[in-house]
C-alpha cells in the first residue's frame, strides 16, 4: 500500500495489555489533523516531557504548524510510525514513534516517542519502539538517540529495557541515551559535550 507520494506504508498491529488491538502503519502527510487532535488528549505533564513546552504555551496556531511539520517526512532522512484506534467511528493517533537522521552523521538518528496519557501502562510504548528499531535497522542506522527530562524515569526504563547496549549520559536536567543497534557503533554526545561523568 501506498500514500499520495508512492511512498511504502508499513502496516502492522499491536494489542495492548487490556487486549485492545492498534493499527501501526507509517506517519503520512495527511496524518497532521490527527496529530492536532491526539495533542489535544495529552496531559500537560505529557506535553511538557515531550516537546519542553508548558502546555499553556502551545497556542492552537503553534500546535496546527508542528502538526502538520511533524507529518511532513522527508523519507531518506526521517521514518515516523502512528499507532491508530478507532473511536467514536474516527481514526485517531494513540502513539507515534519517529527518528530523523543526523546531519552530519547519517548513521546515527534522533529518535522519540510520545504516547497518550490514556494508553499509559499498555504497552504500546514498547511495542511501538520495537517497531520503529526495525526500521532503523533496515535504513543501516547504528544508533538511536533519546534526549528526555532526568526525571522521565517512564521512558529511561523503556528505552535502556530493551535488551540493547547503550550508553547514557546526564546533563541540566536532561538524559541523553543513546541505543546502539549495532555491536561496533560508539556513543556520541554532541548535545552534552561539555558535561562531565
Amino acid at each position: 500500500m501506498n500514500d499520495q507520494r508512492g511512498h511504502q506504508l508499513r502496516l502492522s498491529t499491536i494489542t495492548t495489555r487490556d487486549g485492545r488491538t492498534l493499527r501501526v502503519r507509517s506517519l503520512t502527510a495527511t496524518d497532521a489533523d490527527v496529530l492536532e487532535r491526539m495533542f489535544y488528549r495529552l496531559s500537560p505533564e505529557s506535553i511538557y516531557r515531550r516537546f519542553f513546552i508548558a502546555a499553556e504555551h502551545a497556542s492552537p496556531e503553534l500546535v496546527r504548524k508542528s502538526a502538520q511539520r511533524l507529518a511532513a517526512i522527508k523519507p531518506h532522512r526521517e521514518a515516523a510510525l502512528v499507532a491508530l484506534a478507532d473511536e467514536n467511528g474516527r481514526e485517531e493517533a494513540i502513539a507515534v514513534a519517529r527518528f530523523a537522521r543526523l546531519p552530519h552523521n547519517p548513521k546515527v538518528a534522533e529518535a522519540s516517542i510520545l504516547v497518550r496519557d490514556d494508553y499509559h501502562g499498555l504497552g504500546v510504548g514498547r511495542a511501538l519502539l520495537e517497531l520503529l528499531l526495525d526500521e532503523a535497522r533496515a535504513a543501516n542506522l547504528e544508533r538511536l538517540i533519546f534526549l528526555t527530562h532526568a526525571d522521565n524515569t517512564a521512558m529511561i526504563r523503556l528505552a535502556t529495557g530493551l535488551g540493547l547496549p547503550f550508553h547514557g549520559r546526564h546533563a541540566d536536567g536532561l538524559y541523553e541515551i543513546h541505543l546502539l543497534l549495532q555491536p561496533q557503533a560508539v556513543p556520541e554526545y554532541k548535545f552534552i559535550g561539555t558535561a562531565r561523568g
